[in-house]
């Protein structure tokens, strides 16, 4: 996703950070990309994409990242059995 600030995600899993998934960016000119996989066997886990903590700028997504179209975020969870 675009956003205006250098910083990082993570994907954490039941409230437990999953450090094998922290992407981010040190500037503020791409965007934050990353592909994770996320193994659990718990029913009705809850997965979450967040700031890590410690981290000291809340990120602001950029809905045009300086240009005249609206960009967007996506978030694919697929379920395999």
């Amino acid at each position: 996703m675009s956003v205006n600030e250098p910083g990082q995600l993570i994907v954490t899993l039941n409230g437990a950070d999953l450090p094998n998934t922290v992407v981010g960016r040190a500037t503020g000119t791409s965007q934050i990309f990353g592909v994770s996989l996320v193994t659990t066997t718990a029913i009705n886990s809850s997965l979450t994409v967040r700031n890590p903590a410690g981290n000291p700028t809340a990120l602001t997504i950029t809905p045009t990242a300086r240009g005249t179209r609206a960009v967007s975020a996506h978030l694919v969870i697929v379920r395999i059995q």
